[in-house]
């Protein structure tokens, strides 16, 4: 994500919360359970985040509950910083001088920045015994530890010995819950321990204390032992009929990504499947808002910004979207598409995104060819993403964002070299078009090294290791460097190896990401030692990330239900190597990730 700011350098609490506008007043000041919900990365970034501001808009409404936010502070003065006690934005109060402090966890990366938040307070311990020694202790308030979000939802285990509770899945129906239960037991006088118990029964509530992981000799595991009296496996949670949630900006500023655009959450999951894909499979069953409630919802954004933009996972396959973004032209405002399907590419989306007046788009071709593409689920051609600019050229738009992976499984040198030819062409196409117009079309190529994700067919592939991916990246940068109108971004292998670690790791990598906290040190330290034992009984980081995990293995994030069946997973993994006609005997039934059939099994 961008850092580049709208309009202030290193601002202050004061100067941001003069540029905030509230799009929903709120009222709510006298709640008796003091939450303050964080968020551990800068202000730009967190505020840049929907599901942050969905969460903060569900407590900020909830009467029992007095809410504030809390950030990673700007650095004015990194030592004086590191120094001082981090406090809240609303108010000015310590962070962890609440009855909640609750992390929101949208991506691995920023586990560091939640140890570091935690030990500026004082709340960082390396185990829930110390933590509840800690709570007996304290003569004053002592905070629950919670967390939330996609990331903490895929693989909880990295962070789960720093939190008392995690919540998995979806908040709309399930924060309102939590707050119950904290209520009451606050008013009553629970002990920590029966507060804890009464959460765990909450669906989607994991409380880790409870789930005490055992592993074999070789480092892999063994089983997960939890008493009677709380749930086997805790269980995603989701929301069944999203039309009667509107997820939309709260609070609008310009010091975010968007600069004071409007964001809309059109649906959540995609029909693609995509082995590669998170979205593809935790997010499911697909859901899409009706067009009535989205309507409505982008009446209330034009009243408080030019600027509209639809985000989900799958935007373009919403039956309504060019009407919606229709609507926003003829209102004389900008509609935005947070990403395009190429195969969903119309004429009458084309124009009416063009008529809004927004330039750029987004296109995820993944892979440079059509071979690839298919292994990885990916269900779209080559030609089908030069048609898709073509169409998008014609109508008026003049920027390409392309997004592709490098190390996918099965992918050869010359799936590396298609990349560049699919990006050329792409360039090609769109600059014939834009030329006569005197406004020359240009492409940015996005590429990011493939990382295995929990709950996905490749969640069980090897990560290739840093080197062999610059090696690619370097491979592909040459065929494209002096191309004109062709830009050329990559993430760094070295840091996509360490969300790797994240993504694939146990619980046990919570003492890597706390020794690298107590010494001062940042991911690149662990990264410098992924060979070797860094704490004494933690597997070597390649262990967790560039070894190919057995379909017979415990996974370390099956302590909790995500809903989808494993045996699916196992097949659509397999037809990446073996092609689509492949079928697992035991799954009979199962063509394709067809939503109807896991909607089923799911009781939706």
């Amino acid at each position: 994500m961008s850092t580049q700011r709208a309009k202030l350098k290193n601002p202050t609490n004061k100067e941001l919360k003069a540029l905030e506008r509230y799009v929903v007043p709120y009222s709510n000041s006298a709640g008796d359970v003091k939450f303050h919900l964080a968020y551990p990365n800068h202000y730009w970034v967190a505020m840049s985040n929907l599901g942050f501001q969905a969460v903060y808009d569900i407590l900020a409404r909830d009467t029992r509950v007095l809410i504030e936010r809390g950030f990673l502070p700007e650095e004015h003065d990194s030592e004086k910083v590191a120094s001082t006690k981090w406090r809240s934005f609303e108010n000015n109060n310590l962070l962890g001088d609440c009855d909640i402090l609750g992390f929101s966890m949208s991506f691995e990366t920023d586990y560091p920045h939640l140890l570091k938040m935690l030990n500026n307070q004082g709340l960082l311990f390396g185990s829930w015994e110390e933590r509840e020694a800690a709570a007996q202790n304290a003569k004053f308030r002592f905070p629950l530890l919670i967390a939330g979000g996609t990331a903490v939802t895929l693989n909880p285990e990295p962070i789960a010995d720093f939190l008392d509770a995690i919540v998995i899945g979806e908040a709309e129906e399930l924060l309102p819950e939590f707050v119950d239960v904290f209520h009451k037991a606050k008013s009553e006088g629970w002990s920590r321990e029966e507060l804890l118990k009464g959460l765990a029964q909450i669906e989607g509530v994991y409380v880790p204390r409870f789930y005490q992981p055992h592993y074999n000799d070789d480092g892999t595991m063994r089983r997960y032992e939890s008493p009677d009296d709380v749930p086997a496996r805790p269980r995603r949670r989701f929301v069944k009929d999203l039309s009667k949630f509107k997820t939309h900006s709260r609070i609008l500023t310009p010091e975010t990504e968007f600069k004071d655009m409007f964001l809309t959450e059109t649906g959540r999951g995609c029909e693609m499947g995509c082995r590669f894909c998170v979205a593809g499979y935790i997010y499911r069953p697909i859901r899409k808002r009706n067009e009535e409630t989205l309507q409505d919802t982008v009446q209330v954004g034009l009243e408080q910004s030019d600027a509209i933009g639809f985000v989900g996972a799958s935007v373009s396959s919403h039956k309504a979207i060019s009407k919606l973004a229709q609507t926003v032209a003829e209102k004389g405002a900008r509609a935005s598409l947070s990403s395009i399907m190429s195969q969903k590419v119309t004429r009458a989306l084309a124009a009416s995104i063009s008529e809004s007046e927004y330039k750029t788009v987004s296109l995820a071709p993944e892979a440079g060819s059509d071979r690839l593409r298919r292994a990885a689920g990916k269900r779209v051609v080559n030609e089908q993403v030069i048609n898709a600019a073509r169409e998008l050229a014609e109508a008026g738009i003049r920027g390409f964002k392309l997004y592709f992976i490098v190390g996918l499984p099965t992918e050869t040198d010359e799936d590396i070299d298609a990349i560049a030819k699919l990006a050329i062409a792409v360039r090609d196409a769109v600059s014939e078009i834009s030329r006569p117009t005197g406004k020359m079309g240009w492409v940015s190529l996005s590429v990011n090294p493939f990382i295995p994700k929990a709950s996905t067919p490749f969640q069980w592939e090897p990560m290739l290791d840093p080197k062999t991916l610059e090696k690619k990246i370097e491979r592909l940068r040459k065929q494209v460097l002096k191309v004109h109108n062709l830009e050329f971004r990559f993430e760094p292998p070295k840091e996509s190896y360490f969300q790797g670690l994240l993504s694939r790791g146990d619980r046990r990598v919570a003492k890597l990401l706390l020794e690298a906290e107590r010494q001062g040190e940042s991911w690149k330290w662990l990264m410098k030692r992924t060979e070797r034992e860094i704490v004494s009984g933690v597997p070597p980081v390649d262990f967790y990330v560039s070894r190919r995990i057995g379909f017979s293995e415990i996974l370390p994030w099956e302590v909790v239900d995500s809903l989808i069946p494993k045996t699916l997973l196992e097949r659509e993994a397999m037809r990446a190597h073996n092609g689509e006609d492949w079928v697992q005997p035991a799954v009979p039934g199962y063509e394709r990730v067809e939503d109807d059939v896991i909607s089923q099994e799911m009781g939706v």
